[in-house]
């Protein structure tokens, strides 16, 4: 359960980045809080690696950034929403050229050891993010508490 990764203290509700890379960096200073063995050099490496790859603005609104992180332990999940919106490139520039702005961004770290985990994870967050009502409870919550809380309460 995704809810078992997360913590009030691992989401922010009020992200000041206003561009994805500043947004990488930003969540994980929230993981680096909660894990200060993390190598900050390798995860923000890995994610931009990741990113440059394909973007991970895969659903309307979200964005999963994740990458492997020897460094991480185990896998390691923040949280973090942006009221006005972060832009990203488009996962099929080809089809669609439109940069989303994206709202709400899940980012993942994880082993290689722990691949099952991290596809578990990110099979968590499609079906909470697959309801509809998903983003907008979300960009209405005040306090990391209450996304937790809705979070914790789709996975029922």
């Amino acid at each position: 359960m995704l809810s078992s990764f997360l913590s009030p203290s691992s989401i922010k509700v009020a992200l000041e980045s206003t561009e994805k890379e500043e947004c990488f960096a930003e969540l994980l200073e929230v993981l680096v809080a909660k894990n200060p063995g993390l190598n900050r050099r390798e995860a923000m490496d890995a994610l931009i690696a990741r990113e440059e790859k394909m973007s991970t603005a895969v659903f309307p609104m979200v964005a999963v950034p994740h990458a492997l992180c020897s460094s991480a332990g185990d896998t390691l999940v923040a949280l973090g929403i942006s009221r006005s919106g972060i832009e990203f490139d488009s996962p099929e520039p080809e089809v669609n050229p439109e940069h989303p702005v994206v709202n709400v961004v899940f980012e993942i770290l994880f082993e290689e050891k722990d691949t099952e985990t991290h596809l578990h994870v990110l099979r968590d967050i499609l079906q909470i993010v697959s309801n509809p009502d998903f983003v907008k409870n979300v960009l209405q919550a005040k306090t990391s508490q209450e996304v937790y809380d809705l979070i914790e309460s789709m996975e029922m």
